[in-house]
């Protein structure tokens, strides 16, 4: 990292789109006014945050609006992006979400970033990004699979035969390769020019979630119970939430094709973090997944101690986090539940913290958001105090929990005013304002 690691590699990526980014830029923008555009991100954004003539979103906010498990669609400045593509729904009718996939296209985001390669997160990226023209941020890995999944889609009768769904056969996509193939995590720090001259975003590969022996340094927490929320008079037996993996007949297939593509690399695991120009320097750091830091391995990286340890120093390094995805529910649940993610916490210090995870995959299911949100609470009160070459993470520390409950909060935006003084921590706190600006100076310089 500059100036500070010398084992750390400091690159810039996303200058390959060159025309294909501003081609993109210009699709995103050129039909402002489209009642499907306005009434999508009015859906997301707020009716209060989105101009009902122009489909503009307000550029004084930083909006979030959860779609499912890691999935978010994010207003920021005013440009649109994804976290992750993957949503708990059925293609054409609303399942478990007030929305459809069609929805998420009629945003027209310019960018999606994913964090990994898994379905649960990696589903409908190819399609959304040849239908909008948005880039596509990935793990290398990743990038190989994402044009290996627009070249099946294109060969899809249900979604070429739909004049709604169909994918242009001369349809390509863009995606920048954030790592390279077998990067080590936490040596390379990345920063990415997709949101310039606005946000300064800076990636760089940590650890998947992945069981580990059960630590006894933090004493036991309980495994949460989940509960079949479902109504039977709203969803009758027979109804099902989720898309069928693979699709029945009749079902298009917007799968990401980890698991049945060309390559191993749905595990890559990249953080993200994007910093916003304007003094304060609004902060936003999301995640998809969360390894062991304590033993530096995730799934995909079998590594020791100082992999994790270098991912600590990297992330205590960045700049101060003010807003915080991450996900609650990992696959090592059942064994340390989730010490995991308070130390991701504790490394990089939020200011709020928000879910994810909850709604799909290992502990997280439909229905399991309170649940865990005990759990969590529990275990960062089991992490107060140090313990051996743990440091502790007193309550003073803790950030202010944001808990998100589905489906009543999907889609629901969740807006920050990044010019509030409540971001400058300039209230003689450990981590004042002045040194926030100095780190944003050393890693988002022009």
């Amino acid at each position: 990292m500059i100036g500070l690691y010398t084992h750390m590699r400091v690159t810039a990526r996303g200058l390959v789109l060159g025309a294909a980014l501003l081609a993109s830029a210009a699709f995103s923008y050129a039909k402002e006014g489209d009642a499907e555009l306005i009434a999508a991100r009015q859906k997301f954004f707020g009716v209060e945050n989105v101009d009902a003539i122009t489909g503009a979103v307000s550029k004084d906010k930083v909006i979030l609006s959860w779609l499912t498990n890691t999935t978010y669609a994010v207003s920021v400045r005013g440009r649109i992006v994804l976290l992750d593509t993957f949503a708990t729904r059925l293609e054409v009718a609303p399942g478990r979400t007030n929305f459809v996939i069609k929805d998420i296209v009629d945003l027209k985001p310019e960018a999606l970033f994913l964090g990994h390669g898994h379905f649960d997160h990696a589903d409908n990226a190819a399609y959304v990004a040849a239908k909008t023209g948005a880039a596509i941020y990935a793990s290398q890995e990743t990038c190989e699979v994402m044009r290996f999944d627009l070249e099946r889609m294109k060969k899809d009768p249900l979604s070429q035969g739909n004049p709604v769904s169909r994918i242009d056969p001369a349809a390509s996509v863009s995606c920048t390769d954030v790592t390279t193939t077998g990067s080590v995590p936490g040596t390379q720090l990345v920063r990415l020019r997709a949101l310039e001259p606005d946000v300064c975003i800076l990636a760089f590969r940590h650890l998947h979630s992945v069981l580990v022996p059960r630590d006894p340094g933090f004493g036991a927490n309980t495994v949460p119970v989940v509960v079949d929320p479902r109504d039977a008079t709203l969803f009758p037996a027979g109804i099902r939430l989720t898309p069928f993996n693979p699709p029945l007949p009749g079902q298009m297939d917007l799968r990401s094709g980890i698991g049945f593509g060309p390559n191993p690399g749905g595990p890559v695991a990249i953080a993200y973090q994007f910093v916003l120009r304007d003094d304060p320097h609004f902060t936003l750091v999301w995640q998809n997944s969360a390894g062991a830091l304590k033993e530096g391995r995730g799934n995909g990286w079998d590594g020791t101690p100082a992999d994790g340890a270098r991912l600590v120093a990297l992330m205590r390094s960045l700049p101060h986090t003010d807003v915080h995805l991450a996900p609650v529910s990992t696959a090592n649940y059942p064994n340390n539940a989730l010490r995991d993610t308070v130390m991701y916490q504790e490394a990089l210090r939020p200011k709020v913290f928000l879910p994810g995870h909850h709604t799909t995959g290992t502990i997280g299911a439909e229905g399991s958001s309170a649940p865990l949100y005990a759990s969590l609470l529990r275990q960062m009160s089991l992490m107060e105090a140090p313990v051996g070459q743990w440091p502790g993470f007193p309550r003073s520390d803790w950030p202010d929990i944001r808990w998100t409950t589905d489906p009543t909060d999907y889609a629901r935006p969740i807006a920050f005013d990044p010019k509030e003084r409540s971001w400058r921590r300039d209230d003689g706190s450990r981590w004042p304002n002045w040194d926030k600006q100095n780190r944003v100076r050393q890693f988002c310089s022009n």
